[in-house]
Formats: C-alpha cells, structure tokens, sequence
C-alpha cells in the first residue's frame, strides 16, 4: 500500500513538473475582473518586458495600454459566452508580432480572464520580395495586393488599371507560378520566399 502512495505521489510530482514546465513556456496572466494580476507566467512577464519596455510599473498592473484594451473588451456587452468575441489585439514590434487573446473564464470557476500571449515572427512579404520569384515589378504589386486579400475591383483603384489589365497580370502570375488560383500564388510564393515551409 505504502509502495503504491509512493509511486502515485511521484507520478502527482512528475505532472506537476510538467504542468510547471508547459505553463513557464506559454504566456499565460490570471487577470481579476478590475485587471490586477493574479498569476502570470515566466514567459508571460518576458513577453511584456519586451514589447511594453517603458511602461511596466508594478508587479501586479498590466502595463497602460494593455489595461486599456483589456477594460474596453470587457466593458463590451456579451451576446454569448463564446470567447472568440473578444478582439485579438495585435502588437507589432520589428519583425514580431504579440497577439493576445483574451478568453473569460467560466462564472461557476470565478470572475477571472486568461489572458494568452503569443509570440509569432512577422510572416509577410513586399514587392521586392514577390520580385525575386520573377515576377515584373506590376505582377508583383498585383499578388502582393491579392496577399492582402483585395479583389481585382480593389485592385484597379489601387494600382490604377484597368480590371482587363489586372486579370490579365493575374495569368501571367499564375503561369509563372505553376498555380491556377489566387489562393495558390500567395502559398507558392510564401514557400519560394521561405515563410511557409510544407
């Protein structure tokens, strides 16, 4: 009996360990309804220092900005207890981006929020880039706004041609490529580029 409490005890600690270990390597803050800071991961304080250097005041305060967009989302009435209502907020710094979505915790667990920080490499590409797949400087401005998910009508006001000319670049772009879609360059040239890796 002694033997077996032994090892459910060391299996308890080994979770534990993990658990410690996967929850350090997320940023992860327990916000009370007022937004003081209950629980706040490692990674979490990593990600705040390095994307709010200049505005982290006290241990348990979110630094301004947050405080504000997090008071605002709140402040928005609920139409259901669905947590994708709640905006991502975005945060670029460099060539990275810190999303953080806010997530409500259930009433029965208490008036609490997650809030879950992300860390991700900014994955995008410019004109020169598209460029250097061979494409004209013209047929490199057309994909990189149908990157951005314009129609060709959004197209024409944009690089000011007509919508004949934009399909037209269109074919051309996929020809190229090898794709017979607008969803297909954008991958294709995502892949050649390196940003998206099959």
């Amino acid at each position: 009996m002694d033997e077996q409490n032994g090892l459910e005890s060391s299996q308890i600690n080994q979770l534990l360990t993990l658990f410690r270990g996967v929850l350090n390597s997320r940023g992860l803050i327990i916000l009370s309804k007022d937004g003081n800071v209950e629980f706040i991961t490692q990674q979490a304080e990593q990600l705040l220092v390095s994307f709010f250097p200049t505005t982290i005041s006290q241990a348990n305060l979110l630094p301004h900005h947050l405080t504000k967009w997090f008071q605002f989302q709140i402040s928005q009435p609920l139409e259901s207890d669905d947590s994708c209502i709640y905006q991502t907020l975005k945060i670029e710094q460099g060539k990275q981006v810190l999303k953080i979505h806010l997530i409500p915790i259930p009433k029965s667990m208490g008036d609490n929020y997650y809030l879950l920080l992300e860390k991700k490499e900014k994955t995008m590409f410019s004109v020169p880039d598209l460029e250097l797949l061979g494409l004209t400087h013209c047929e490199a401005k057309i994909l990189f706004w149908v990157s951005r998910d314009k129609t060709n009508i959004e197209i024409t006001k944009l690089a000011g041609i007509s919508e004949g000319t934009v399909r037209k670049h269109l074919e051309h772009i996929y020809k190229k490529l090898g794709v017979h879609s607008r969803v297909g360059a954008v991958i294709i040239a995502l892949e050649k580029l390196g940003i998206l890796v099959e």
